[in-house]
């Protein structure tokens, strides 16, 4: 009988493995056994783990922007959808917000994770958009002049997410132009550790690196990358010859590989990515779009045959359409050489200009939650 009812269990695990985060938080409710197994963090990592290596992946990455909704009841929603445009929905975060919250952004992405910086309120969260689960922790102090770069990081290895901001204050009253080198007085990087719940941080003094611009990671392999330039910050991953000499590029994901895109005249867009992970001799240029669009940033490939791909347009260049609540988000098809979508949507509904934004794949996790053993979970179905 124990023998029958263990086989059952894994026939409902697999196919359970299966199925998105959304689905399965609504399946919860079919009994008590579903419950268990569904909400058992061992089955959030092997679901999770299913989700990234799927080949089917493209179909479960989510593309999310944060929007701070003021009131009388002020709470922040995260507009999302599936990276295809479809599937769209509205989360929001059930917390007890003052009137004080203005503003949020999403500092960064990690196994279905985002952790968000409210700004005007002085909160930081820890949240899993598709479970709705969430952990308040400590603000760092942090310098807003300037720019910074953050991230949100998994440690396998102690099983400990981790959440990067570094940012840096330079001599002047505000942060060098794009195109001009400046001075910098200082640079400091905080790390939060889940496990502790704490914040650690260190100063450097005539640091002479220069951030790119402020970002959120790119995530390649479970492993955090930005744009900086000069001198080595950890570990550095060599760029194609012509990166060095061109500040108009931008780093991104595609098809699991790092990618860049490089915009040298404003009339086009040209995408690379880097092949083998680590070998600077294995940037290969993926395709171009001539576009009238100005930079680009590619997403992800919507589709597994890769022939379109999910674009942001470059906030700059989309002043002269404000007033029409033209959209940063494009589908490009590769093959016609055609925009087969653009996300028109007016301000303060769907995907507003100025929200922060990020990809995230739809997951259980959430750390630090109990882990029920293989005979809790026979024993649970043998009661049926």
């Amino acid at each position: 009988m124990e023998s029958t009812i263990t086989l059952v269990l894994e026939i409902v695990y697999d196919i359970l493995l299966r199925l998105p985060a959304k689905s399965l938080q609504r399946f919860k409710l079919v009994s008590k056994p579903w419950g268990s197994l569904i909400s058992d963090p061992n089955f959030a990592e092997s679901h999770l783990c299913r989700v990234n290596t799927s080949q089917d992946n493209v179909n479960l990455l989510r593309v999310g922007q944060i929007r701070a909704v003021m009131g009388p009841r002020p709470r922040l929603s995260l507009y999302s959808m599936d990276s295809d445009g479809l599937n769209r929905e509205i989360v929001k975060l059930d917390y007890p917000f003052g009137d004080n919250l203005r503003h949020a952004r999403i500092l960064g992405s990690c196994n279905g994770l985002l952790l968000i910086d409210t700004e005007s309120c002085a909160e930081y969260f820890l949240w899993n958009p598709s479970t709705g689960k969430y952990k308040t922790i400590p603000p760092p102090f942090i310098q807003e002049d300037g720019e910074f770069i953050s991230g949100l990081a998994y440690e396998s290895t102690s099983r400990n997410y981790k959440g990067i901001i570094v940012s840096h204050y330079v001599s002047g009253p505000s942060s060098p132009s794009h195109d001009n080198y400046g001075n910098y007085e200082s640079l400091c990087y905080r790390v939060y550790d889940y496990q502790k719940n704490s914040w650690t941080s260190k100063d450097f003094c005539e640091f002479s690196y220069r951030i790119h611009t402020s970002s959120t990671a790119v995530m390649v392999n479970g492993v955090p990358h930005w744009c900086v330039y000069r001198r080595k910050l950890n570990e550095q991953v060599e760029l194609p010859m012509w990166a060095t000499q061109e500040m108009k590029f931008d780093l991104g994901v595609l098809g699991g590989c790092l990618s860049m895109s490089l915009n040298p005249h404003g009339s086009f867009t040209e995408v690379w990515a880097m092949k083998e992970y680590g070998i600077p001799e294995s940037w290969t240029k993926l395709f171009v779009i001539s576009s009238s669009f100005g930079k680009l940033r590619p997403v992800c490939f919507p589709t597994n045959n890769r022939n379109k791909v999910l674009l942001k347009v470059g906030v700059e260049k989309l002043e002269k359409w404000k007033k029409e609540g033209v959209e940063k988000w494009i589908i490009f098809d590769l093959k016609e050489e055609i925009t087969e979508r653009i996300l028109l949507l007016k301000n303060g509904n769907w995907f507003d200009t100025y929200l922060s934004e990020c990809t995230y794949v739809g997951s259980l996790v959430f750390p630090e939650e109990h882990q029920t053993n293989h005979e809790e979970l026979v024993d649970e179905f043998c009661t049926l």
